[in-house]
């Protein structure tokens, strides 16, 4: 379980080169596949280290941070385009997912 937790990333990583290579009508960044494989990884190393199943707190975590992207597109913009809105929330999930997923990972081994 713990090895599939910390290659569940890579694995995005090559789904999303793979997908971004053949002709998709889907032009998916492979960014976007390791975000959403950084997310499963979290919670995967989430049961592992505590035994708690932390799909419902990402969940509100990512809710919260759509919250917060819609308001400030609305705020700065004028409007809420649903592409857009759905591009710039999806990216910024990636920087704290990763940070999580680094914390999960060096505390797996103390």
């Amino acid at each position: 379980m713990l090895v599939l937790g910390v290659l569940l990333p890579v694995i995005g990583l090559i789904i999303g080169v793979v997908m971004r290579l053949t002709h998709f009508k889907w032009r998916i960044a492979p960014v976007d596949w390791v975000t959403f494989s950084l997310l499963l990884a979290s919670d995967i190393l989430i049961w592992i280290r505590y035994r708690y199943q932390a799909t419902s707190l990402l969940i509100v975590i990512m809710a919260i941070m759509a919250i917060f992207v819609a308001v400030s597109l609305a705020w700065r913009r004028g409007e809420i385009l649903y592409r857009t809105f759905l591009k710039i929330w999806w990216r910024l999930l990636f920087a704290p997912s990763l940070l999580a997923y680094l914390i999960l990972v060096v505390l797996q081994w103390y």
